[in-house]
């Protein structure tokens, strides 16, 4: 009896046989069709532009797999995310997940686990600590690190000058500078809240009853992202170990202390302005109405083309406490109702791990990447020694030192929601200890129905 040889199936292996005729005898491989994968992603400013040209590299090496980009407006991509995978929508593949809704979309069954794709030692081998853990939850990989973000101080040196006030250590024009010399400056020169305080107390200017320039500003004032490090530095969290506790928490010593010092920077020393949404804050640093201002790293560009006379130090820390700086940016998941997630995962690992296809983003996008061969890349290029672009060395060190990610509790968007009214109404007069009281309990509420 004979026995016939037979060729272990794989749906990619009549493509290949495609390909190989096409190149032999110059026809177009129709064989099979190639593997489309449907990514919801971002549709503002350059992002998909930049997104498509890692498509490009990754699709020249992979012929049999492509990309389709499903763009949405910031606020649409949640809406569409929500109503499409509840409805368990098969033509969904990737997501773009902004980081602290990892827990959320995982918990509701949105995201298919990555543990398959990538083991632990690689995982902890090729992102920075804070990216990598962003992407857990319950002990499993959900969604890829595409980049990272940080926080810096800026100081309008001018004002500082006409003050008469010594500039702290930091990043300035003119000067080349080493990741080991921005390190000493991190670890050693870092200014403590305190120091702020005093500086901008002097730098506040104010004419028949009205504030000229004001001596602080935060970016995005009152919101979780920006005001984390506050209670992070005094080593206060927002939400106990499961992620779904907030007294105790919410309203601990550390983050009173946190918030009465924020309620003073409006109400007591008159150092920051009032009625000051977050898409407004940076102009008025740009504009030279603030002299300190702590805000994103995306901000050095904005600040360098608006022709203001700044630098950049490391992000202040509470005196006895310990530095700690926000981060976190947008992940990579693929979408549980997939029906095509090795290839998924091949794109992820093309575009968020893989040195080639993240250097390609990096270049074109210019956000803190969060893979750690690239920022070793970095720290060693010359251009990147010489301001502005120093700061990316700065973001090096505070990725990997004292970056915080956000809570990882399923309820984040009640959470964030919460914390901003709350410190909203810190900002404008409320009792700090009440308003963390009243604002823990509500949230207890809210994370209840998590517990059932």
């Amino acid at each position: 009896m004979k026995t016939r040889f037979k060729l272990p199936f794989s749906p990619v292996f009549p493509c290949r046989i495609g390909l190989v005729l096409s190149s032999l005898f110059g026809f177009s491989a129709s064989v099979c069709a190639a593997t489309v994968l449907h990514f919801m992603t971002l549709s503002e400013n350059v992002w998909p532009t930049n997104l498509k040209k890692v498509i490009s590299a990754f699709e020249a090496q992979n012929p049999d797999i492509k990309i389709q980009l499903d763009t949405y407006p910031f606020r649409q991509l949640f809406e569409t995310i929500e109503v499409r995978m509840k409805a368990q929508d098969k033509d969904v593949d990737l997501i773009n997940v902004d980081v602290p809704l990892v827990a959320s979309y995982s918990v509701r069954g949105f995201l298919a686990p990555l543990d398959d794709y990538f083991s632990k030692d690689e995982i902890e081998k090729t992102w920075i600590k804070a990216s990598w853990q962003a992407g857990m939850y319950k002990d499993h990989f959900m969604a890829a690190p595409q980049n990272t973000s940080t926080q810096f101080m800026f100081i309008n040196r001018k004002l500082f000058r006409d003050a008469g006030i010594e500039l702290p250590k930091g990043l300035v024009p003119g000067q080349t500078i080493t990741y080991d010399q921005v390190a000493q400056i991190a670890a050693n020169d870092r200014w403590t809240w305190d120091q702020v305080v005093d500086a901008a107390k002097k730098l506040t200017k104010t004419e028949n009853g009205r504030t000229e320039i004001w001596g602080f500003g935060f970016d995005q004032v009152s919101r979780l992202y920006q005001l984390q490090c506050l209670g992070d530095s005094l080593g206060a969290t927002l939400v106990g170990p499961d992620g779904l506790t907030a007294q105790g928490y919410f309203n601990s010593p550390g983050w009173l202390q946190a918030a009465q010092w924020y309620s003073d920077l409006f109400n007591k020393w008159k150092i920051s302005p009032k009625n000051v949404n977050p898409d407004e804050s940076p102009s008025l640093f740009a504009s030279g109405k603030v002299a300190i201002f702590v805000g994103g790293e995306w901000n050095v560009a904005r600040f360098q083309e608006a022709g203001v006379d700044f630098m950049v130090a490391p992000i202040p820390y509470f005196k006895g406490g310990k530095p700690a700086s926000g981060t976190g940016s947008w992940h990579v998941g693929i979408s549980k109702n997939s029906q095509h997630k090795s290839e998924a995962a091949k794109f992820i690992r093309f575009l968020c791990a893989d040195k080639q296809g993240a250097t390609i983003w990096f270049e074109g996008q210019g956000q803190s990447p969060a893979v750690i061969a690239l920022w070793d890349d970095i720290s060693k290029d010359p251009k990147f020694h010489s301001f502005p672009k120093d700061a990316y060395l700065l973001g090096d060190y505070e990725a990997q030192h004292t970056a915080v990610p956000r809570p990882l509790t399923p309820a984040y968007l009640q959470l964030e929601d919460i914390f901003a009214s709350t410190y909203e109404d810190i900002r404008n007069g409320v009792n700090p200890k009440d308003a963390l009281d009243g604002a823990a309990q509500r949230l207890d509420v809210f994370f209840a129905q998590f517990k059932q």
